[in-house]
């Protein structure tokens, strides 16, 4: 609904607007093209590689399936977006702090899976990903408050305020992967609205990576709804509540 709202604010001519911006701006549909293929086409390879070390969900417990489900959907997630990313985007100084934090936050998520983690580990290795783009440039500078204006943070504030931003992102694409399909699902659903944003707002760059992530979601999907095939586990909740928050920022 939100993105309706978005092509229909103001009159007949934001939707002619955004759909130019699009016209004009075609790596946002070919980066989505791209990271839905990579997605459909590797994550089989990456299920049969996690069926291979063993990190699978067996059945028992709250658990839903009924037999083993490989849970290494992460690391075909980051695959799906990190080659359309590199391909579609310049690599400024934010780019490569954003893939680098991304890079960290799979590899968590992954050894989490693997072996586990404890909380305080997780947690950690959670702050050393978020902290890893605002030392490339990607935090907050400014808050826009109604009635009071535009203030300016102070540095210090506003990289903390990132920081704790991306963390509890990633933790809330964490708790919310618990039914098959959900937070791929909500995840594509954030990825393309924040493109239409970021279309309207005349920032390509951020469009690009949102419909990327949006196309990697979808194409984990076909192999995600229920009964799954393969679960995203750790290693795509944390990567996609990662890339979601440094994306909005």
């Amino acid at each position: 609904m939100l993105v309706v709202a978005l092509l229909h604010d103001g009159g007949g001519g934001s939707r002619h607007d955004v759909l130019e911006t699009l016209s004009d701006n075609l790596d946002v549909v070919w980066g989505a093209l791209a990271a839905f293929a990579v997605v459909v086409l590797l994550t089989p390879a990456v299920g049969g590689m996690a069926r291979m070390l063993g990190v699978v969900d067996r059945p028992g417990g709250r658990r839903l399936n009924r037999s083993p489900v490989p849970r290494l959907g992460g690391v075909a997630l980051f695959l799906g977006i990190i080659v359309p990313a590199l391909a579609f985007l310049p690599t400024g100084r934010e780019t490569r702090g954003l893939l680098l934090g991304a890079a960290v936050a799979v590899t968590v998520g992954a050894v989490d899976d693997f072996r586990g983690l404890r909380w305080f580990e997780k947690l950690a290795g959670m702050f050393v990903a978020a902290a890893i783009p605002t030392a490339f440039g990607v935090w907050v500078n400014r808050f826009t408050f109604p009635l009071v204006g535009i203030h300016q943070l102070p540095e210090w504030a506003g990289m903390s305020l990132t920081v704790l931003w991306i963390v509890a992102i990633m933790n809330m694409v964490n708790f919310l992967d618990g039914m098959d399909g959900l937070a791929a699902g909500v995840s594509a659903i954030a990825g393309l609205t924040f493109s239409v944003i970021a279309l309207s707002l005349g920032k390509p760059d951020a469009a690009v990576l949102s419909a990327i992530v949006f196309g990697a979601c979808a194409g984990f999907l076909r192999h995600n709804f229920y009964p799954a095939r393969i679960f995203m586990g750790d290693s795509g909740a944390l990567l996609l509540g990662y890339v979601l928050a440094a994306i909005s920022v």
